[in-house]
């Protein structure tokens, strides 16, 4: 039987804490006989009774729950202290929020669509989530939603995994571990970049997730086409230099002695054109030229219509 790890960061969730824990705890793929699932929680220095929940669970379900204190590091660095600690030898790995309530056939789900690929590639699953309210109502939304099309020309512009949907396997796990970013705008975008540019994403157009929206979320979701749009215009005024950025971070780290010689081992094969496709978006920042190449090029690309346009008008500006 395979074994699942999923990595929990918490702060001050004393409130919907138990609930999360109980459902990831209870998923099917255990008395199926698919996977055993182990949880691992990093708290990020709480100061209400999150803690005293912790140690409870970890004393109820000694070997399935473990937990330590960290010091507040912020939602990027709790995850990714959360990676380094994580087992050797479990074969996938996943992330969860405090407050969400999972159902019961999540995890094999992923696991089932990852068992379809190669384990020495760096794969990665990730599904759709529905919003809901504190008391685990849907919020019904009229905002569109097309069919996503994952790929690394989408990551390099745009985020389209949440990292509370993500199992990955162990390649990719070690992958990422390979060296951590000094920067990166989210967690979730950086597996997502690394996965599409040395391996595969699967995107399940399915919910098996209960997105709780509550107030306190470090990250939400817009369910009005107006919340939505004021959002994203807010994102794309405090974004600016961000993806630049990025793309610098993770050029950087591909093309250091550490990345070389982890490709070396693993024998992975490197797509070319994705390689120039980072570097163009870098070299778009200096060159208008390259960046009407790259709007005209059709590689990059966000999923919806609208924000595709709209960013094509960025990179145009050079404000990336």
């Amino acid at each position: 039987m395979k074994t699942v790890q999923i990595l929990m960061s918490t702060y001050n969730g004393e409130k919907y804490l138990r609930e999360q824990i109980d459902s990831i705890l209870e998923q099917d793929c255990e008395e199926k006989g698919i996977a055993k699932v182990k949880l691992l929680i990093r708290d990020d220095g709480s100061t209400d009774n999150t803690q005293h929940i912790l140690r409870e669970y970890s004393e109820k379900f000694s070997g399935r729950v473990e937990w330590y204190q960290g010091e507040n590091k912020g939602v990027i660095g709790s995850f990714f202290d959360l990676l380094q600690k994580s087992e050797m030898d479990a074969d996938y790995f996943g992330f969860a929020d405090q407050d969400d309530f999972w159902l019961s056939e999540k995890i094999r789900t992923g696991i089932e669509h990852l068992e379809q690929e190669s384990s020495l590639s760096p794969n990665l699953y990730c599904c759709r989530f529905t919003p809901v309210d504190e008391h685990l109502q849907e919020l019904k939304s009229n905002i569109h939603r097309p069919p996503m099309r994952p790929s690394f020309g989408n990551a390099l512009v745009e985020n389209i995994v949440a990292g509370c949907t993500i199992l990955m396997n162990g390649t990719l796990k070690d992958l990422i571990l390979v060296e951590l970013p000094k920067y990166t705008v989210m967690h979730d975008w950086w597996c997502y970049l690394t996965a599409s540019f040395y391996g595969n994403v699967y995107f399940d157009e399915q919910s098996y997730i209960l997105y709780r929206q509550h107030g306190e979320n470090a990250v939400g979701s817009n369910v009005s086409r107006w919340k939505e749009f004021v959002g994203r215009i807010k994102r794309y005024q405090g974004n600016r230099g961000n993806i630049s950025h990025q793309m610098e971070e993770f050029l950087r780290i591909y093309q250091g002695q550490k990345m070389a010689s982890a490709i070396e081992e693993m024998k992975l094969q490197i797509d070319e054109e994705k390689i120039q496709l980072a570097k163009q978006l870098i070299e778009g920042k200096k060159s208008i030229k390259t960046r009407v190449k790259l709007v005209q090029g059709g590689e990059i690309y966000r999923q919806r219509k609208t924000d595709d346009q709209i960013f094509k008008v960025i990179i145009l500006k050079g404000s990336y």
